[in-house]
């Protein structure tokens, strides 16, 4: 899986920032360690008839550590590179190379192939044979993000994606804020309203196959109020590229009220995990689409 290498606002490397879903960094003299608990894992492979089959696994939590020399560590702890792994292994590769996304410094990117690990490591005891763990190609891209007067304010998009013999093992965030243009499509088929506001809150939880959208700072039409809204028990189904929303109809809450007035049908969301999301609902007889990617929108 490629990674997509965008110009976005410009952040410092040693940056000093609070955690969002389990993703903090914490800077050293020499080196920048990020952990990151806050996502789930797509492991893909293909059936007998050629068929993608996904299937998700949860547990697994990452430590990166950027150091100004332009090499990095990736550990991952309780390793699930299939289903059938035992809990509890922890595999490190130390010293790979990393680089700013096509030179600028809002993106680290690392990209290496044909990993044996540095260590491995299961039940408290460092293993011999470190054969069975080699990693044919390994992605990682963070893109530091902060939001003033928002919580969590560190924001960060996170991309992981490993190819392991014919398997594919991708990591999913829980949580992805995006932002972009929400247009609202009248009768006629004209255009009746735009914005770059709202930005939206994405949560998935993969126990329960539901997704939460926050959609902060509503507004579908020129007359309604700026409003907080929120979009619950949204069924998903995720795969190795992203993941797809797909809902009849939901009461959309306000501060924990249901408000049936503003009641949402035809939900349909496409994300894809390197780019970003295109969401399309109906809401008091108009079509809103919202086009939304990473990058802060600036008014």
């Amino acid at each position: 899986m490629k990674f997509l290498k965008i110009a976005l606002s410009v952040v410092v490397f040693a940056l000093m920032a609070a955690s969002c879903g389990g993703n903090e960094n914490l800077l050293h003299d020499n080196y920048l360690e990020q952990d990151y608990s806050g996502s789930f894992n797509v492991l893909s492979k293909k059936g007998a008839n050629g068929e993608l089959v996904s299937v998700v696994s949860e547990g697994t939590t990452y430590k990166f550590r950027w150091r100004y020399d332009n090499t990095a560590d990736v550990y991952i702890y309780n390793a699930k590179f299939s289903t059938s792994m035992p809990n509890g292994i922890t595999v490190a590769f130390e010293g790979l190379q990393w680089a700013y996304a096509e030179g600028n410094t809002e993106i680290k990117v690392l990209e290496a192939k044909d990993l044996l690990p540095t260590w491995v490591e299961m039940g408290g005891q460092k293993l011999n044979d470190l054969s069975n763990f080699m990693v044919d190609e390994l992605e990682v891209s963070v893109y530091e993000r902060r939001l003033g007067n928002f919580n969590p304010e560190y924001i960060p998009i996170i991309n992981l994606s490993m190819n392991i013999g014919d398997v594919e093992f991708v990591a999913v965030q829980k949580q992805r804020v995006y932002f972009g243009s929400t247009a609202v499509i009248g009768q006629g088929d004209q255009p009746y309203y735009s914005a770059p506001k709202p930005f939206y809150l994405v949560s998935l939880n993969p126990t329960t196959g539901l997704a939460t959208i926050d959609v902060y700072g509503a507004k579908f039409a020129d007359k309604m109020p700026s409003m907080d809204m929120k979009f619950d028990k949204i069924p998903f189904q995720v795969s190795n590229m992203g993941y797809t929303l797909d809902c009849e109809e939901v009461v959309p809450t306000i501060k924990d009220v249901p408000y049936s007035q503003y009641t949402i049908t035809n939900l349909k969301g496409n994300a894809n995990l390197n780019t970003g999301m295109d969401l399309r609902f109906d809401c008091m007889g108009l079509s809103v689409s919202a086009q939304l990617g990473f990058p802060i929108v600036i008014e």
